[in-house]
């Protein structure tokens, strides 16, 4: 059973919009994983330095 145009067209502007799908959530989790990290650098910066060696904190 053979492809015609138009299926062969479909898989492909599928094909096309998944991957630009995986692109944009890659992105937005990536972007999201900075600001925490980032967010999590400044509250180690800010932290006074008797409670970070406080064991028992």
């Amino acid at each position: 059973m053979a492809w015609g145009i138009e299926e062969t067209l479909l898989l492909v502007v599928n094909v096309l919009i998944v991957a630009l799908i995986v692109w944009a959530l890659r992105k937005k989790v990536r972007l999201k994983l900075d600001e925490v990290e980032a967010r999590h650098q400044r509250t180690a910066e800010h932290r006074a330095p008797d409670q970070a060696d406080d064991p028992m904190r």
